[in-house]
């Protein structure tokens, strides 16, 4: 990874979204063959263009990352139209409905497990089975500043993103001496994404803010006074995915100072 010449070849869930769209160009432009995945084929369609346009190779599956047989699918795509994985990107995630934790129904929680937690298992398994026959790969899972400083109605949520940090360390003591990075990068809230545009709504009201209010109280909340950009995150998970040859098992936190 980094300076290796050999080819990179990239999945990426949750590509659809702002931050697995921006990821997917960084990766493109550093001339690595990307797939991605997310639930709606427009917005998929959307992130080909766009890796297109800088002159990148792309493919698009859409699907769920929590139904094993989609998985199984996707990574024989990647396989065999560009050889095997060498760099997981899995950003794809549910907020949930926001809610009391009182009120979450057991059919909600399994929503946001599956969807957030069981997914990571399935593509990271999925991942290393082609990696590690090939003595190298770098795997990046998408937690969130939000289980650092802990938010109302989101406790499912919270619970899912928190398990990736064990999940991760755990992970990269296994398969690190194999040739293997596992990394988590923390994304502060970023105010232009789905997730946020679904959460925050419910959030804001539960803390005695109208929607309006939220961003500039989460700027005021912020060291740099600002929110993280989608922009920012696609290069800083580039920087994991590729660039931190040293660092494995470890939580990198960017989040404009949310959480100091």
């Amino acid at each position: 990874m980094g300076g290796s010449m050999e080819r990179e070849v990239a999945l990426v869930t949750g590509g659809g979204g702002g931050l697995g769209r921006n990821v997917s160009v960084e990766l493109a432009q550093r001339g690595v063959s990307v797939v991605v995945t997310g639930r709606t084929q427009a917005t998929l369609d959307e992130t080909m263009a766009a890796v297109k346009a800088v002159g990148g190779e792309a493919l698009a599956l859409a699907g769920d990352v929590s139904d094993k047989q989609h998985i199984d699918k996707l990574f024989a795509l990647t396989s065999s139209s560009f050889g095997p994985c060498s760099v997981l990107i899995h950003a794809a995630a549910t907020h949930g409905t926001p809610m009391r934790l009182v009120d979450v129904s057991v059919e909600e929680w399994n929503h946001v497990v599956n969807t957030n937690l069981f997914s990571s298992f399935l593509v990271t398994q999925a991942a290393l089975k082609q990696m590690l026959p090939t003595g190298r790969g770098s795997i990046v899972l998408v937690s969130s500043a939000g289980v650092l400083r802990g938010f109302p109605l989101a406790a499912p949520y919270a619970a899912t993103k928190s398990a990736l940090l064990g999940f991760a360390r755990t992970l990269a003591a296994e398969v690190s001496p194999e040739g293997v990075r596992v990394n988590v990068l923390t994304p502060g809230a970023m105010t232009t994404t789905a997730i946020f545009d679904s959460a925050m709504p419910g959030i804001a009201k539960a803390m005695g803010f109208s929607e309006d209010e939220m961003i500039p109280l989460l700027e005021g909340m912020s060291a740099m006074r600002r929110a993280a950009t989608v922009e920012e995150m696609g290069k800083t998970a580039l920087f994991l995915a590729l660039d931190a040859t040293a660092m494995t098992g470890q939580n990198l936190v960017a989040d404009c100072g949310l959480t100091t």
